[in-house]
């Protein structure tokens, strides 16, 4: 059996709600022989998995103390209730969570300092022991290449 690991917050963000709903889902429609779990980034599961990758597991809210930048919270409460954007369509059938790709993207400039300032940002998707994305929420095109790999 496969296992697909997503590093997230809990209650879920978001970002990491909508994650972890994309990759149940298209384990069920695809057949695919595998569990999804979900850590949350202060389990000991994800710490351990973080340091073993000469980082610790973390939020945005994390990398920006680390760099020293604030957040915007109130663009971010304002975009998880205005998410109409057409970036969003390719979620539509995922996303319950108030997620925005405009989310993501208020949040990009955290998740590209996260490796550089030690932090294994949420969301993380790991597939069999691997990671293979954090800190935001990866293409659709992208999640199907990763379980196309697994039927294969």
């Amino acid at each position: 059996m496969n296992t697909i690991i997503v590093i997230g917050t809990n209650p879920p963000c978001p970002r990491c709600g909508l994650l972890e709903n994309v990759m149940k889902r298209k384990v069920l429609e695809l057949n695919l022989d595998a569990e999804v779990v979900h850590w949350t980034f202060t389990d000991e599961e994800a710490r351990n998995y973080a340091k073993n990758l000469g980082l610790e597991s973390g939020t945005a809210k994390d990398v920006a103390k680390k760099i020293d930048q604030s957040i915007d919270q109130n663009r971010l409460a304002y975009l998880m209730v205005n998410n109409q954007s057409a970036q969003n369509l390719e979620y539509k059938d995922y996303n319950n969570c108030n997620w925005s790709y405009e989310l993501d993207e208020i949040l990009r400039p955290f998740e590209n300092k996260a490796k550089e300032c030690g932090i294994l940002m949420t969301p993380a998707i790991i597939i069999n022991g691997e990671l293979k994305h954090q800190g935001s929420i990866p293409r659709i095109e992208k999640i199907n290449h990763w379980l196309d790999e697994l039927s294969a």
